[in-house]
């Protein structure tokens, strides 16, 4: 029998996605977009004043920003060694570090952290396993890429991200196939977006673009998540920081945009965005979308596999979601 290893990489640790139902394809594992897409870990969970990164001590809660590898194989030795800003934890606490070229287990989950502001270049960021078996010598390799962007879902009035997984919540279904494919998503319901467009979404945006260096940004809303998504692009082009740190809103989308807390259709294209696709119904009296100025627009309720849909339900519709994620995988760069 000769030694086999295996590292098997999953999507990053999100809020309301589980992230080990992603486990990451042997097929996607050495790409450099497909692969193990990481954060930069320079925010600052514990408060204490500096990146996350540059902290060597265990911490009270497990830091978000670090990536699951198992370790699987047949053989009597197993040694992780790495190339690029990496490190390599015990466990998402930070409990204890493993050396470049240390010693491993045979099922042992691996944390790992993305430790510089520059971003990864190419391949050039892997880690590798090497398992002997005395006679034998096996390795495996995953590329790791650090994540320029970030994709924001909204959903409409009563929905809540805690529901991911909910077939009707289709804003939250594109944005499981985009994680499914590798971009870094975050879930979020309206009313964390306030009227002045300030609240935990454009907190969460702000700190990825000074801290995580995140420079892309793409929106997905639905019903009242659009209108929340137009007040959020608003307050973040009026955020003076955040151009010269390299900040972009490079896709939107709105489905069946209505204003926030309001029946009226959210006409307003997005402020700042590159592109923004508007898919909209016209079947229902109310609530329903209308066409946004320079914006590409679908009426759906002209197309024939569309004339049936109404407002609870364009955004569960296929056509509708393969649509935004092609849009968005062909503008934005994970």
């Amino acid at each position: 029998m000769s030694a086999t290893a295996n590292l098997q990489a999953y999507r990053p640790v999100t809020q309301f996605i589980d992230s080990s139902a992603y486990p990451i394809s042997e097929a996607d594992e050495s790409s450099a977009t497909l692969g193990a897409g990481i954060r930069v870990n320079g925010d600052d969970d514990n408060g204490n004043g500096r990146a996350d990164y540059l902290d060597l001590l265990p911490s009270a809660a497990a830091d978000n920003d670090l990536v699951r590898v198992d370790v699987i194989g047949e053989g009597t030795t197993f040694v992780v060694s790495w190339t690029g800003s990496l490190a390599v934890w015990t466990s998402p606490l930070k409990d204890a570090a493993i050396i470049n070229g240390g010693s491993v287990g045979n099922g042992q989950s691996l944390w790992v952290e993305y430790v510089s502001q520059a971003h990864t270049v190419g391949a050039s960021t892997q880690l590798q396993l090497e398992v002997s078996d005395g006679a034998s010598v096996a390795t495996d390799t995953v590329v790791f890429h650090s994540f320029q962007s970030v994709v924001l879902a909204i959903a409409g009035n009563t929905q809540e991200p805690s529901r991911f997984g909910d077939p009707t919540l289709g804003v939250y279904t594109i944005a499981g196939e985009l994680y499914r494919q590798g971009y870094d998503v975050q879930l979020y319901a309206h009313h964390e977006v306030l009227k002045t467009g300030k609240g935990k979404v454009y907190d969460d945006v702000v700190s990825g673009v000074l801290s995580r260096n995140v420079n892309s940004v793409a929106i997905i809303g639905y019903s009242w998540g659009a209108g929340a998504a137009y007040n959020l692009s608003n307050a973040l082009k009026k955020t003076k920081t955040l151009a010269p740190a390299g900040y972009r809103l490079t896709y939107t989308a709105s489905i069946d945009g209505i204003k926030h807390r309001s029946i009226s259709a959210e006409t307003r294209k997005p402020v700042g965005t590159a592109y923004h696709d508007n898919v909209y119904q016209r079947r229902d009296l109310l609530p329903r979308g209308n066409k946004v100025s320079g914006a590409q627009n679908l009426n759906v309720t002209l197309a024939s596999w569309g004339t049936h849909l109404r407002h609870v339900t364009i955004d569960d519709h296929p056509t509708v979601q393969q649509l935004l994620v092609d849009n968005l995988t062909a503008r934005v760069i994970a």
